[in-house]
């Protein structure tokens, strides 16, 4: 998501990420809509103007023409925006949290609340805080540059929901070891070099073990057999390299190394992932 270029091209610093747990619906408590719920929440504590675009099949449109400033086209910050709409904080709190809000079960207004709501942002005086596309999960992105306490904040609500955290922008750990570059992203590890790349989804990772005496780190996948049907239908079809994961991957020496161990753990105790981190000795 980008902003117009009249408006702010400040970088994000964080986002919001959410795993897709087994059995979890958007509006449940563990949700993907709920929890963006409770974090705007905590962000409009912050911000002083809620940017919404909206689509006029959305089930509450009417009311926010009505109630809300429909912004001139001049002075929109969302890129192609048609149908955008400025609220004040806290007058228009109440009324921000009534589009965003998804009852339990109710598909219509689930429909409205990821596809019919098409862009949303959080400002303050000096900048934009927090930009969202409904129905483009990976699109929650957080500027915290210039508000302290931010994402203290949102790790304190967040430590209580398994499955969401707040991470660095940029991803937790990237290294280059023999031409061969790592990224440890908050749900995969990617690789690539020049003839090939493959990211390896961190739900399949049983267990990850340190050997800083060798420079490596083990890693103990769920076998082919334990994924979905759909997911090894896609594989064959595919020939994806990411069906094969490797049972160990070199890391740099020193603190380096330490940091990408530390990363895996962070991961796990954020994010709630099963799998173990240990170091080995031997």
């Amino acid at each position: 998501m980008e902003f117009t270029e009249t408006f702010d091209a400040t970088e994000p610093t964080h986002r919001l990420v959410t795993r897709r747990l087994s059995g979890v619906k958007d509006w449940d408590e563990l949700g993907g809509v709920t929890v963006e719920n409770q974090v705007i929440s905590d962000l409009m504590d912050y911000g002083t103007v809620v940017h919404l675009g909206l689509d006029p099949k959305h089930g509450q449109f009417e009311t926010v023409q009505r109630e809300l400033t429909q912004v001139p086209d001049s002075k929109c910050i969302f890129i192609g925006s048609d149908h955008e709409f400025r609220a004040s904080l806290p007058e228009d709190w109440a009324l921000v949290e009534s589009v965003l809000e998804v009852p339990d079960g109710d598909t219509d207004a689930w429909t409205d609340r990821l596809f019919y709501f098409a862009e949303f942002a959080v400002l303050t005086d000096q900048s934009w805080l927090y930009r969202s596309v409904p129905h483009e999960a990976h699109i929650r992105e957080i500027n915290a540059g210039g508000h302290e306490g931010v994402i203290e904040k949102l790790d304190e609500t967040l430590d209580q929901v398994r499955g969401s955290a707040v991470i660095p922008f940029s991803g937790l750990a990237s290294w280059t070891i023999n031409g061969t570059t790592y990224d440890l992203k908050w749900d995969s590890l990617y690789s690539s070099d020049r003839e090939k790349s493959a990211s390896y989804d961190l739900e399949r990772l049983r267990q990850v073990t340190a050997l800083f005496s060798e420079n490596l780190v083990h890693l103990d996948w769920k076998p082919v057999s334990e994924e979905s049907l759909l997911r090894r239908t896609v594989w064959r079809v595919l020939g994806s390299e990411s069906t094969t994961p490797p049972p160990q991957v070199e890391i740099p020496t020193g603190e380096d190394g330490e940091k990408i161990l530390d990363a895996f753990h962070q991961l796990r105790e954020k994010l709630g992932y099963e799998y173990d981190v240990e170091t080995s000795s031997d």
